[in-house]
């Protein structure tokens, strides 16, 4: 379950930082990976004001609403806690966001602004990240679980050739950020890649749930729980 509602950080952050529009609505995305309607309520919001916050503003200023926004998402969960209890699910998914907004300052972002969106594109033009996020929904199954409410593991199955381009994506996008940017850009990437650790640590304490995962992930995806490979990400 963890890993399903990683997966929606990261499309969500993919198709933010490259400033595109894919045809996939965010109500769309989490009906396909059977949030439950609760769930919805608090996480479309949000995810729809990061999204305008990150493409109507420069990333400086886009910092301070993006954090805002997580507040009052935070806040809604909150409420909602006792009829929709999934407290663990969002502290996983997004928790590459709370680190970066629990910090005193926010990192000289003037850089990050003028190259994110250009590294993410170049990085896109080569990996078809996007176009397999549409590519995906595109499937009778897809359409059906995004228009009324799907099965996680469906969606889980679904996702092999959107792995394999992000495995391709997010090593370009280090390289071209760090290069760019030098610590700025590596320290937006620690945060990106925060909810896998935690899905490291939860399988380090749970030895049992690795193999489930293995069995069940499609291989493309497996680097995204690899530690070695996520300490490649995160070295600068």
């Amino acid at each position: 379950m963890i890993f399903r509602y990683s997966a929606i950080f990261l499309l969500g952050l993919l198709t933010v930082t490259s400033l595109a529009s894919t045809s996939v609505t965010v109500e769309e995305l989490t009906n396909a990976i059977g949030a439950p309607k609760c769930m919805q309520k608090c996480m479309n919001s949000f995810i729809v004001n990061l999204y305008d916050a990150l493409t109507n503003s420069s990333i400086n200023h886009a910092t301070k609403v993006m954090c805002k926004e997580y507040d009052k998402f935070v806040e809604c969960t909150t409420k909602d806690r006792y009829v929709c209890p999934y407290e663990v699910v969002y502290n996983f998914a997004f928790e590459g966001i709370s680190s970066f907004c629990s910090e005193k300052e926010t990192p000289n972002s003037a850089c990050l602004d003028e190259k994110l969106s250009v590294v993410a594109k170049t990085c896109d033009g080569r990996c078809h990240v996007l176009d397999q996020i549409d590519d995906m929904f595109q499937r009778r199954t897809m359409k059906i679980m995004a228009k009324h409410s799907g099965n996680p593991q469906i969606f889980i199955e679904n996702l092999t050739e959107f792995c394999q381009s992000l495995s391709c994506f997010i090593p370009c996008f280090k390289r071209n950020l760090e290069r760019g940017c030098g610590k700025d850009g590596h320290h937006f990437l620690v945060h990106a890649v925060k909810p896998f650790y935690s899905l490291v640590r939860e399988m380090k304490k749970k030895p049992a749930m690795k193999p489930m995962l293995e069995k069940r992930v499609p291989k493309t995806c497996h680097f995204l729980f690899n530690k070695v490979v996520l300490d490649y990400y995160t070295t600068y």
